[in-house]
């Protein structure tokens, strides 16, 4: 193996993807929240956002498909990480950890990965 040679250690692989979503924190769907999906596997998602979000908040979000056949995907999870970006003090780059994926998450992954 070269010293260029990268070797991935996560379970899951990773889709980028960038679009709007839209989240509630700790079962407050009377606030919502957006940021901008960055990449996500079947366990969990990578987001940016204006809002700082803390260590195991859950957190339940929707990234809509754009698409009238398709249903909004929609997850539960917990913030498993939340750094602030060096570049711009109103962003925050936050992981989330699905605890529950409904139905349609599956699809997406199982159609993705043939």
């Amino acid at each position: 193996m070269s010293e260029n040679d990268f070797v991935e250690n996560r379970r899951c692989v990773r889709i980028p993807i960038e679009t709007l979503i839209t989240f509630t924190i700790d079962d407050n769907d009377d606030l919502t929240f957006q940021g901008t999906s960055q990449n996500l596997c079947s366990n969990g998602i990578y987001i940016t956002t204006s809002y700082a979000a803390k260590l195991n908040d859950f957190i339940k979000i929707v990234l809509e498909t754009y698409d009238e056949n398709i249903a909004p995907l929609i997850a539960e999870g917990k913030v498993v990480r939340c750094k602030f970006d060096k570049k711009n003090a109103d962003l925050f780059h936050i992981s989330v950890e699905f605890s529950e994926t409904h139905e349609n998450w599956i699809q997406v992954f199982t159609e993705s990965s043939r």
